[in-house]
């Protein structure tokens, strides 16, 4: 049985898009869905997977991601044309920057105002209401998580990032189908690894008090640190496809605990200049030196972790993860971001406002986060 209900409706096994969908998209009485999709657009072989799941009773319309991340821009057009198109569920069908855009989609057809008003907790989210559109996300990558999380990050119009944050931005439905994620590259494939298991490190870490997130996202790392080499290096190991994106899920799931100050820093460093890393690219040369910081309030912890990624009890877990990181192939640091220091400053004032450091296990100021980028740039 594919179905799992937990935080919402979620359908994952091997070749279930075609049934899930069509039964979803019937289940919800949907007719014109509104299709957001990135890469996936640039695969004739998945795109057309998609469309030929639609039934023929719907009248779909797509839209595609001008840049790599979600976008204020991408989301103000796509607005336009879900109108236009009088449409009434919202698909989000390719990595997270699709399933991001979905849900701003969703939210700014339903809602009056300019985007950044929603930002943030608790302010923004306490503006969103209970009627924004069905949204659909069907992932087909195993990284971000973002197909059952209530969070969108947003590049706005100034270059800086925003993250929507509300439990009603949960999508309605996902479909993990691990055989969408077999063409991707090895190099994607380390970075949305790297991506899940922060979420999974940092969530199991993060302050709140919540047993059922803090198992999901043991669960999580552990099958991250087992499969997510031979996932690398052989992209058709679909055994290796179908882990990395549970574990993918799993950190997903688990993000209603909160997440600390690695994605604090990445989600600052996105906002900086022309960001040439990707989001888990950095994530990966973070992680290991926010441990470091973080290990006065949870070095307990870590014992589990090593324990769960069949580490040695005895290792140090930053310089076990650094290795696994350098063996995938990821940079050792962020200099291909270019910082100087007035990015790093700026950067470091933006982590301490973003939503993932109110979660982190041990208070970072600017000058803390200041230190841990300067290290790394």
């Amino acid at each position: 049985m594919s179905l799992i209900n937990y935080v919402t409706k979620i359908h994952f096994a091997d070749n279930v898009l075609e049934d899930a969908l069509e039964a979803e998209l019937e289940l919800n009485g949907v007719y014109r869905p509104f299709i957001v999709c990135d890469h996936a657009q640039d695969d004739p072989a998945l795109i057309d997977r998609l469309l030929a799941a639609i039934p023929a009773r719907c009248s779909p319309t797509r839209f595609r991601i001008t840049q790599g991340d979600a976008s204020e821009e991408d989301c103000a057009s796509a607005a336009v044309a879900y109108l236009d198109h009088a449409c009434d569920a919202v698909i989000g069908f390719g990595t997270g920057a699709a399933i991001d855009l979905a849900k701003a989609v969703a939210l700014e057809v339903s809602h009056q105002g300019v985007l950044q008003q929603y930002s943030g907790l608790p302010a923004g989210a306490a503006r969103l209401r209970n009627v924004l559109p069905p949204v659909f996300a069907i992932p087909t990558a195993a990284g971000t998580g973002t197909e059952v999380a209530g969070a969108a990050v947003i590049v706005m119009r100034s270059g800086a990032i925003t993250t929507l944050a509300s439990p009603l931005l949960v999508p309605r439905v996902a479909i993990c189908d691990p055989t969408l994620t077999l063409g991707i590259s090895a190099a994607q494939t380390a970075c949305d690894g790297m991506d899940a298991l922060t979420h999974c490190i940092e969530t199991y870490i993060a302050t709140a008090y919540n047993p059922p997130a803090d198992g999901i996202s043991f669960d999580g790392l552990r099958r991250v640190a087992k499969h997510i080499e031979r996932a690398v290096a052989d992209g058709a190991d679909l055994e290796a496809r179908r882990e990395m994106m549970a574990a993918a899920l799993n950190g997903g799931l688990a993000q209603q605990k909160g997440l600390g100050a690695v994605h604090a820093m990445s989600n600052a460093l996105r906002g900086t200049r022309a960001c040439k890393l990707g989001h888990g690219a950095i994530n990966a040369v973070l992680l290991p030196i926010a441990l470091a910081f973080n290990a006065p309030a949870v070095a307990h912890r870590y014992d589990d972790i090593k324990r769960g990624m069949n580490l040695p009890p005895q290792c140090d877990l930053g310089e076990a993860i650094t290795a696994l990181r350098e063996r995938i192939g990821l940079p050792r640091d962020l200099a291909a971001i270019g910082l100087d220091q007035p990015a790093i400053a700026t950067a470091s004032l933006s982590a301490t406002r973003d939503h993932a450091n109110r979660s982190n296990p041990r208070r970072a100021s600017a000058d803390d986060y200041e230190a841990m980028i300067s290290a790394v740039a």
